[in-house]
């Protein structure tokens, strides 16, 4: 048989109306079957649910800022039993928008500490105007495992003035109504490092003289070869050589002649 079901009830989209969601501890493995009933001020709701099945339905508000508690039931059913939840609430207990949408968050020029960060209403909650909502902010580098917080009355978006320096951050914001609820699940996290200066280039002039002096270095002359005086007698004994041996040939074709 089922094991008691565990039935959760909350509003993402106030005033409009609620949704009721539920699932076993555990799973049977055979076919199960739920039957949910909601009651409020003596008077019966039908919960209309999803389609294909969820284990979830949804329903109007029957009277809004109502003080009444609502009371919903939930049974579960397979062949080998039936087991039951009831849980009881005031519709004020129940909202919980869900988590702001389009998280941003950039660096702010010619500024090493400070982080814009922007966000947006969740697109489920239907009247910002009449149901403003407040957000909470957290944020902390990702090399500190301690996070900072501001909470914001009013507006989507807050610059984070004490950043530290180069370094990357984590960021994430969360929404609640002004006056009642709770608050939502955190938005999907962003990161943002803060602005860094760029390095400085070298000036043109600075960049003319090194490239000359480069080029300037680049082509040496080589120094001429220099004969030693150690291989003068040397070179004075081969042309003497050479000029005995033209007056032999000298002599010997006159003698012939």
């Amino acid at each position: 048989p089922p094991k008691e079901p565990i039935l959760m009830c909350r509003s993402n989209n106030y005033p409009n109306g609620f949704y009721c969601s539920w699932h076993l501890p555990s799973p049977t493995y055979i076919n199960d079957t739920f039957n949910i009933t909601i009651i409020h001020n003596a008077k019966e709701i039908v919960c209309k649910k999803e389609t294909p099945p969820k284990n979830r339905c949804y329903l109007q508000f029957q009277q809004v800022f109502s003080t009444k508690k609502y009371k919903v039931t939930l049974t579960a059913t397979n062949p080998l039993g039936s087991s039951s939840t009831t849980i009881s609430f005031e519709e004020f207990a129940i909202v919980k928008p869900d988590p702001p949408e389009n998280v941003v968050a950039k660096p702010v020029p010619n500024n090493a500490r400070r982080l814009l960060v922007s966000w947006q209403y969740p697109s489920s909650w239907p009247d910002p105007d009449s149901f403003p909502l407040k957000f909470f902010l957290r944020y902390r580098p990702l090399i500190i495992d301690q996070w900072q917080h501001v909470e914001l009355s009013d507006g989507t978006s807050h610059i984070i003035t004490d950043a530290y320096a180069g370094k990357e951050y984590i960021i994430q914001v969360a929404a609640k109504d002004n006056d009642i609820g709770t608050w939502s699940d955190w938005s999907v996290a962003v990161h943002a490092t803060p602005w860094t200066e760029e390095p400085k280039h070298l000036t043109t002039e600075a960049q003319g003289a090194e490239t000359t002096t480069a080029g300037t270095s680049a082509f040496v002359v080589p120094p001429a070869t220099k004969i030693s005086d150690s291989d003068v007698p040397g070179r004075n004994r081969a042309m003497a050589l050479s000029l005995v041996v033209s007056l032999v040939l000298v002599v010997f074709s006159v003698h012939f002649i």
